[in-house]
């Protein structure tokens, strides 16, 4: 899954890659190719995104970049694509395709910990550098490493772009803050299918560096207006819905009942009852407006009133501020009712009230756990759910960043079976 795959911080990348059993992975290639090839007629392509649901479900959001193949420009090399990795015509063989799922999956485990041991070799080296300086020196070092590993193929300046970002993230820099920044400086100097040339890349470079200095100094803060901003054009496009395969995975519920529940048994006690109580709700055809999300979050907080916030709340350490207007609360009441449009794609409804309630941020806390359930509440209403959803609660969003809130609504959209 690409579009998480690019979106993912470095910290919730590589700890989980350490500890890896392949066995699991070929148990779910096994099933699903083994089932696939039993079928009169199967589609290649969804096959290979249940395939990316399972894979992502057992071993978590570092899995997502199992498929992001060197013919996209991606690091992985064991596989190509659908229609000629999983299946293929006159290959009879099912056991190859289940070779290659699990192939692809330590190929892409094998750059992380490749990345993994570059990023700390950098910053030895670095350690007492300024960082513009040190990120000059980790884009000079890193580009042979990335070009190797996708042979300069269409876009291949994406991954390194990914790779900067991941490493600027290992330093402690906001990745909402450089994201951006860093994917323009990239793609905007390197070019598909060739390797820049000397001079380039250490113009490129140095340009990286005077970014990542601004960017440092930068004390601009993003918040609820620019959500509202871009809030209208992000999904002016959605995708189309291709598949049809419907998930029956909880993966909500799974991930109450697993990781919540292990890190602070009460607070999942209170979100799963807080789930069960909004599904009642949504299956009974009740609206998502204020008064209902607000009943939900005082089971989440365990609290007796759940009130919409008396002034203005920041998140990120500042660097987003969600300013209260006379017409904050009316304007949210109004976004919650489109998340009702049945004109809309339900990915796009889901993905957009997740993120209405987090730029909103209508309560004092717990807005992150009230963005959940408003997201299932849609995703409920239309008798879905989703295979698992540490995809969308673990990457990091800027208030500002359209491409983030369109991927989103892509990886719902895939998440949910609808791809």
């Amino acid at each position: 899954m690409i579009a998480l795959a690019t979106y993912l911080r470095w910290s919730d990348v590589v700890p989980a890659a350490r500890t890896f059993d392949a066995s699991r992975a070929r148990e779910i290639a096994q099933r699903l190719v083994t089932r696939a090839a039993a079928s009169a007629s199967f589609d290649r392509y969804q096959l290979e995104t249940e395939i990316d649901r399972e894979l992502i479900a057992e071993y978590g959001n570092w899995a997502a970049g199992w498929d992001w193949t060197a013919t996209d420009g991606g690091p992985v090399r064991a596989w190509c694509c659908a229609s000629h990795s999983v299946l293929p015509a006159r290959e009879t063989d099912p056991r190859l395709s289940i070779d290659r799922v699990v192939a692809a999956l330590e190929d892409w485990r094998a750059f992380l910990l490749q990345l993994d041991a570059e990023f700390a070799a950098i910053h030895e080296v670095t350690k007492d550098q300024p960082l513009e300086r040190a990120a000059e020196h980790a884009a000079a070092r890193l580009l042979p490493v990335v070009v190797e590993r996708t042979e300069a193929q269409d876009a291949w300046y994406g991954t390194f772009a990914c790779v900067l970002t991941w490493y600027l993230d290992a330093r402690g820099v906001p990745v909402d803050r450089v994201r951006r920044l860093v994917h323009e400086t990239i793609s905007g100097s390197f070019a598909s299918w060739s390797a820049p040339d000397a001079s380039t890349a250490a113009a490129t470079f140095a340009q990286l560096g005077d970014a990542v200095a601004e960017a440092q100094s930068n004390a601009t803060v993003v918040g609820l207006a620019e959500w509202l901003t871009i809030r209208e054009k992000a999904f002016l496009n959605p995708t189309g819905q291709r598949t049809r395969t419907r998930v029956s995975a909880d993966g909500h519920r799974r991930y109450i009942d697993g990781p919540e529940h292990a890190r602070d048994p009460q607070r999942a006690r209170r979100m799963a009852t807080a789930l069960e109580s909004s599904r009642a709700a949504a299956s009974r055809g009740k609206p998502l407006d204020f008064a209902a999300l607000a009943k939900v979050q005082q089971i989440i907080l365990g609290v007796a009133t759940a009130k919409f916030r008396a002034g203005d709340a920041f998140a990120k350490q500042g660097r987003e501020r969600y300013v209260l207007e006379p017409d904050t609360r009316e304007r949210f009441e109004r976004c919650l009712e489109e998340a009702r449009d049945p004109s809309v794609p339900v990915a796009v409804r889901a993905a957009r009230v997740y993120l209405d309630v987090c730029f909103f941020h209508p309560f004092d806390d717990g807005n992150a756990r009230a963005a959940r359930i408003a997201l299932d509440h849609v995703v409920t209403s239309e008798r879905l759910v989703l295979h698992t959803i540490e995809p969308i609660l673990l990457v990091s969003r800027a208030a500002n960043d359209m491409e983030g809130a369109r991927r989103l609504a892509y990886v719902v959209e895939l998440l949910l079976g609808l791809r």
